[in-house]
């Protein structure tokens, strides 16, 4: 299996594609063992210029690739594996985010979670320097604080070198997935998922997996947040924001009900 998940333009006009691959063969090599990244530089036409993979032995996938200040790009994700390119694990899937040259050369890698599973879904460099990522937690220890039950909204600050310098978690008894993030004028910033629970941070459920959308401070502190959906399963995987300050959600839903029509 071969699978994408995230590209970006380059200034130059060739793409940067990211996600996961399970082979060693093909277009493949180098790979670490079961899934790795796979990062692939195009040209405007679509001809390989170059492929790199990144892993260990066990099961590592990047979901989000963004252009960085300097040229570079910074990728996101989540891995198993504590050997080959990362140094670390804390149990099971952690937060797995790295930092590459305008070559794609590994310039450091950090990765952050829990003793039970983190997924990081999406990355955004902040003006002035760091990251905000976000993507969901189903731990209690290690880098996380005050799991609301099951799986929240994780989101963490991070300094230009990857260091931690602020997360939080939001959610309520059941299931929350965080799929992405976008960066707000106001200096916030707006996360769109799903969401199945009736209490804690949750309220408004329409009835199984609703679209939850949060805003947040600069701090990281809840400002708002809402429920939209019906009775059947609602996900958001896209956020941005317009030009008159609202926003516009993407995603899929199988509801006929509330406020899905159609």
């Amino acid at each position: 299996d071969d699978v994408a998940a995230s590209l970006v333009e380059t200034s130059d006009g060739s793409l940067m594609i990211v996600g996961s691959t399970s082979s060693s063969d093909g277009q493949v090599s180098g790979n670490h063992g079961q899934e790795d990244v796979w990062l692939l530089k195009l040209s405007a036409t679509g001809n390989v210029i170059w492929s790199k993979t990144f892993g260990g032995t066990q099961n590592d996938r990047a979901e989000a690739i963004r252009l960085t200040g300097d040229g570079g790009f910074i990728v996101a994700g989540y891995a198993e594996s504590n050997d080959g390119d990362l140094t670390a694990n804390l149990g099971d899937f952690d937060y797995w985010i790295f930092k590459l040259d305008a070559s794609g050369n590994l310039q450091w890698q950090k990765n952050y979670g829990g003793s039970n599973s983190e997924w990081a879904f999406d990355v955004q460099e902040i003006p002035g320097g760091g990251y905000l990522l976000a993507g969901s937690t189903f731990s209690t220890d290690g880098n996380i604080s005050g799991n609301n039950g099951f799986y929240d909204y994780w989101l963490l600050k991070l300094d230009a070198a990857g260091q931690l310098v602020w997360q939080r978690n939001f959610g309520g008894s059941s299931e929350e997935r965080a799929y992405a993030l976008a960066l707000t004028s106001d200096g916030g910033a707006v996360v769109a998922g799903t969401s199945n629970s009736t209490s804690g941070d949750v309220s408004g459920n329409n009835g199984n997996f609703d679209y939850w959308v949060t805003k947040v401070d600069a701090s990281g502190g809840l400002v708002w947040a809402q429920a939209f959906g019906g009775l059947q399963a609602d996900r958001a995987f896209s956020v941005s924001e317009t030009g008159d300050g609202g926003f516009v959600v993407a995603g899929t839903a199988s509801s006929s009900s509330g406020d899905v029509t159609g």
